[in-house]
């Protein structure tokens, strides 16, 4: 998918642009939030295009996700996604996924499984795109979107613009977002808005 789509619909200018594994396309916001202009390629469901923006967005090791997101996803577990640290410097801190509920002796509040996180994209790691922190009973997760690895990242000004050919993209060259008529493209799809839905619980430390 291109980064065009995204420069258009959002009508700011984002701080990353990268692409993962699975072919989809993100733009990446000072405020930590992403917006994905999803593929098709190797899922079941081969919906493509725009989704909307999360509510916070983080960075994790392929490992860590693989421990978290499967039972992140679990209906039949009550559990939550939260950040435990964040080192506004650095932008990196930790985050722990927690019982809500009482599992035996383990009580709700207790950790399953705690990693770092970053809120800077780089190659390697996954997006994981937050638009609900909680997953409660019954329910598959639907909250949080798992990524894949990501392939490539292009840094602020340097994003494909309408005109951009993929050699002015790795020159720097070319128009940035900055050079878009906004009112035209508000006027043919919007802006791409986070859920209503949205909770952002314990995700305010970023």
């Amino acid at each position: 998918m291109d980064y065009d789509t995204i420069l258009n619909a959002v009508g700011e200018e984002p701080e990353y642009l990268f692409r993962t594994s699975r072919g989809s396309a993100y733009g990446h916001y000072p405020d930590n939030s992403t917006v994905r202009n999803r593929s098709g390629e190797g899922h079941k469901d081969k919906t493509t295009g725009l989704q909307p923006r999360s509510g916070k967005t983080v960075y994790m090791d392929p490992a860590d996700v693989n421990k978290m997101a499967g039972l992140f996803q679990s209906a039949e577990l009550a559990t939550q996604f939260k950040p435990s640290s964040y080192d506004k410097e650095t932008k990196s801190g930790t985050a722990a996924l927690t019982y809500t509920e009482d599992y035996g002796p383990r009580k709700a509040g207790s950790v399953i499984h705690e990693a770092q996180f970053t809120t800077v994209p780089k190659k390697g790691l996954i997006p994981v795109e937050i638009n609900r922190s909680e997953s409660p009973r019954g329910d598959s997760g639907r909250g949080i979107h798992w990524g894949t690895p990501i392939t490539e990242v292009v840094p602020r000004g340097m994003g494909r613009s309408l005109a951009g050919t993929p050699a002015q993209m790795r020159s720097g060259a070319g128009s940035t977002i900055r050079d878009l008529n906004l009112q035209k493209l508000m006027a043919t799809g919007g802006a791409v808005k986070m859920p209503e839905s949205y909770s952002q619980g314990g995700w305010k430390l970023i």
